[in-house]
């Protein structure tokens, strides 16, 4: 009988442990859930007062077989010069006015410096800022420049579905140097909703800015398509930074073009050797010919089609580079200037 009454007893007692460590695990991942949700509030907070709502006004209904984006977009103040840069798939449709509104409410039209037709980037412009946006988000990111890690938390940030608040998405840092070296990926739900906007760590440092891009085309709406799908891309802010000077001088800056191919089916796995040259092309004057090894472009050496095709497909129009090849057993150099990308020219499909 007492044996029966102490396994009773027991299994009470086990009864109740098991509750009270289901109940405080509840509680850990209550506190945790807690915690992160005031980490993610933080780190938008860090960049809120650089969010800007981009209206757009008049401009053609259509581009191409298209219509074109409408409603608001978001961008991102860069100093108190007032220098704002966004994504330009919203401005497609070349609107007549682009209205700003600021994060302390003010309202200012805004005039188009510059379209990166590379990256995808619009740089605007608007005059008589106060004081309180004076200091240039430039120079913080120099000072507190952010790792860039796959599998890291990130956060997509827009201004466009509402005035009130910013709208956000959580994700990971899902892929560096995609398109052609030219982007991080995450997989954040990116769209119309935050392009324009930045692509933040959990710190609130700003990793990118959100854009859509393609692999097989250079066309402003291509990648568009990937809304919603788990792949999202941005410009890495360090390279937004390196362009500002060209972008701010005014002026569209246009994707460049060598003539120089590989095999298709090789580029990501072959060896940087030339498969074509484009007659009369910027390859064909320096003199590049087919079986051509390429070495280096710059100061990069270069051992694969991937690495060389990446760094071309980088480069704008009226762009020196120095290449170094191999030719037979013969080692040499030249020099090539882009030429402008045909508008809509089809990349290399991976």
């Amino acid at each position: 009988m007492f044996s029966i009454l102490f396994q009773m007893k027991c299994a009470k007692l086990a009864v109740l442990c098991a509750f009270l460590a289901c109940t405080t695990a509840l509680f850990l991942i209550a506190a945790v859930h807690a915690g992160e949700a005031e980490s993610i509030r933080k780190a938008v907070a860090a960049v809120e007062p650089r969010l800007v709502r981009i209206d757009t006004i008049g401009g053609r209904e259509k581009v191409g077989d298209e219509f074109a984006s409408e409603g608001a977009c978001t961008g991102l103040l860069l100093d108190g010069e007032g220098f704002v840069v966004t994504s330009a798939f919203h401005f497609l449709h070349e609107p007549s006015s682009i209205l700003l509104r600021f994060a302390d409410g003010s309202k200012k039209v805004a005039r188009k410096i510059c379209t990166d037709r590379n990256r995808m980037l619009t740089l605007l412009k608007v005059d008589g800022l106060t004081p309180a946006f004076a200091a240039p988000v430039v120079d913080s990111l120099i000072k507190t420049k952010p790792a860039i890690s796959v599998g890291s938390r990130c956060i997509a940030v827009g201004v466009a579905l509402s005035e009130e608040e910013p709208n956000i998405a959580l994700g990971i840092v899902s892929g560096k140097d995609r398109i052609w070296g030219k982007a991080i990926q995450t997989d954040a739900s990116v769209g119309p909703n935050n392009y324009g906007g930045p692509l933040i760590d959990v710190d609130g440092k700003l990793l990118g800015l959100l854009v859509p891009l393609s692999m097989t085309s250079n066309a402003i709406a291509a990648g568009a398509d990937m809304y919603d799908a788990g792949v999202g891309m941005a410009i890495p802010f360090e390279d937004i930074v390196d362009l500002l000077p060209k972008m701010k001088a005014g002026g569209d800056l246009e994707s460049g073009t060598t003539g120089i191919g590989f095999k298709e089916n090789r580029i990501f796995i072959g060896e940087a050797v030339i498969d074509a040259i484009q007659p009369d092309s910027p390859a064909a004057k320096a003199g590049l010919e087919k079986n051509d090894r390429i070495l280096g472009i710059n100061d990069t050496a270069l051992t694969s089609a991937l690495d060389v095709t990446k760094i071309l497909r980088s480069c704008y129009a009226d762009e020196t580079l120095n290449i170094r090849f191999r030719r037979g057993n013969e080692e040499r150099e030249t020099t090539l200037k882009t030429a402008k990308r045909a508008k809509n020219e089809s990349e290399p499909r991976p």
